[in-house]
């Protein structure tokens, strides 16, 4: 099963697969492009003529606020979310406020009514790096890899989990297996803890995980977004992770039915 798995990684053709999408009041977070989507209209006022350049203004000018009211409710982890970072007045917290500004129109639709929808994008990874950064604890390995392991797939399919950019992976026992305390500073500047797909076969896996995964069954879910492994799981991510780095890098994948 696991070599079949792998061969669906590395040799299947490119399909379109769904993404992994959190649909938010005013928006929704697309767990496998990690971005923070966002959508306004500019709609002009009965029977006055209205120019596109005062409608797209009108269309940005309500975007920026409802993306940024959006942005506080992106689930971090099981303890937190984005909202507590920002509220936390430190210097991260200042940073990723900054950072709020990198997000940018990446599309515009025009209507045969007179109005325009606009619609937003915030990269997660770029706009929470100071965050990420600075609760990576992981030290750098020295020397090569004793296994060819790449990285990691956990199939989670069948469970209630709720997406996070930092969840945890657990061990029956509750023993922490992986979490973003684990990655290097320089691979939490680069990538975020997880990535999300619903096939393992979505060109987005085999980009995190690499050509060489391992592959594991989530068989619970605790406190919303951490994810629990079998005994003989556990024991297989232990000794691969032993001997090579990919966890350290944040080469995880988690595939949920969403």
């Amino acid at each position: 099963m696991i070599a079949l798995l792998a061969a669906l990684v590395v040799s299947a053709p490119v399909f379109a697969f769904d993404p992994v999408v959190e649909q938010l009041p005013d928006g929704r977070v697309d767990w496998t492009s990690l971005r923070l989507l966002a959508s306004a209209e500019g709609v002009p006022s009965s029977g006055v003529m209205v120019n596109l350049e005062t409608l797209e203004g009108d269309a940005r000018q309500r975007l920026g606020p409802r993306m940024l009211a959006m942005a506080r409710k992106v689930r971090v982890s099981a303890e937190l979310t984005a909202a507590d970072l920002l509220d936390a007045k430190d210097a991260v917290a200042d940073r990723i406020d900054d950072n709020l500004m990198l997000w940018e129109v990446f599309e515009v639709r025009y209507f045969t009514s007179g109005g325009v929808e606009m619609e937003g994008a915030l990269p997660l990874q770029s706009w929470l790096r100071p965050a990420l950064v600075s609760l990576a604890k992981g030290k750098d390995r020295t020397g090569p890899a004793t296994a060819p392991t790449s990285g990691l797939i956990v199939d989670a399919r069948g469970l209630d989990v709720s997406p996070a950019l930092s969840p945890r992976l657990r061990s029956g026992a509750g023993t922490e297996l992986y979490s973003l305390a684990m990655m290097t500073v320089l691979a939490a500047s680069q990538r975020t803890p997880v990535v999300y797909v619903t096939d393992p076969a979505d060109a987005a896996a085999g980009k995190r995980a690499g050509t060489q995964p391992l592959f594991v069954r989530a068989i619970g879910v605790s406190a919303d977004t951490d994810l629990v492994l079998s005994d003989a799981d556990t024991a297989a991510l232990t000794q691969a992770a032993a001997d090579a780095p990919f966890l350290l890098q944040g080469n995880v994948v988690v595939v949920v039915d969403k």
